[in-house]
């Protein structure tokens, strides 16, 4: 939590830089916070989203045109509620570094709007996991069992619009995320019986971007 609080404060301090951009000529640097509704797909479990949030920075290389090869860095929260058989849920979590690269394409300006899509592929690694009863403000991390694998990886799709407030530039983009490898470790020690971790998974997530600077 204290890194994710650490990226949203580096986006304020960033945002509040003059400029069109954070590079020169070509080469764009940007900061970008947002939100995703994120779950599991499993065949083995019934199981639910819920809300995180996510942040990190962006660089855009121009190749020609309207058209940009686009990487990011950013953490990302991913995670599962599952329902308990007697009442109430577990969440259980994980914090991924992710490293998305994006073919990033933009259509000609609409007034003062320009209009984009983007998509691509990403990989990442967890950093830590946590297990939190549903709807607890207990944001404690768990260092004991990881739930989730190591590594992640999947493909990328989503559009949105790049406009300017009062001459800093701002992105909002919306995208879906698809995990393509089975992210749920199978472990046999399960901490709530009674709402147990799937045995495996796929991560699936909505994300809407503000990304500041591009």
């Amino acid at each position: 939590m204290r890194t994710l609080v650490g990226v949203f404060l580096l986006a304020g301090l960033l945002g509040g830089l003059p400029g069109h951009s954070f590079g020169q000529d070509d080469l764009q640097f940007g900061v970008t916070v947002g939100g995703n509704w994120v779950t599991m797909e499993s065949p083995g479990a019934a199981t639910e989203g819920y809300f995180t949030f996510s942040g990190g920075v962006v660089a855009r290389q121009t190749v020609v045109g309207g058209v940009s090869l686009q990487s990011e860095l950013v953490l990302n929260q991913r995670g599962v509620d599952i329902a308990a058989d007697s009442a109430g849920s577990i969440e259980y979590g994980a914090v991924y570094l992710q490293l998305p690269l994006l073919l990033h394409l933009e259509a000609p300006a609409l007034r003062s709007v320009v209009f984009h899509a983007e998509a691509g592929g990403y990989g990442a690694v967890k950093l830590f996991g946590r297990q939190t009863p549903g709807n607890d403000l207990n944001v404690s991390l768990d260092t004991g069992t990881s739930f989730f694998q190591r590594f992640d990886a999947g493909i990328v799709a989503g559009g949105g619009a790049s406009f300017s407030v009062a001459g800093q530039p701002f992105n909002v983009t919306v995208r879906r995320e698809w995990g393509l490898p089975d992210v749920a470790r199978n472990v046999q020690s399960q901490d709530f019986e009674d709402a147990p971790f799937p045995s495996e998974g796929k991560i699936r997530a909505w994300a809407v971007l503000l990304r500041i600077g591009l």
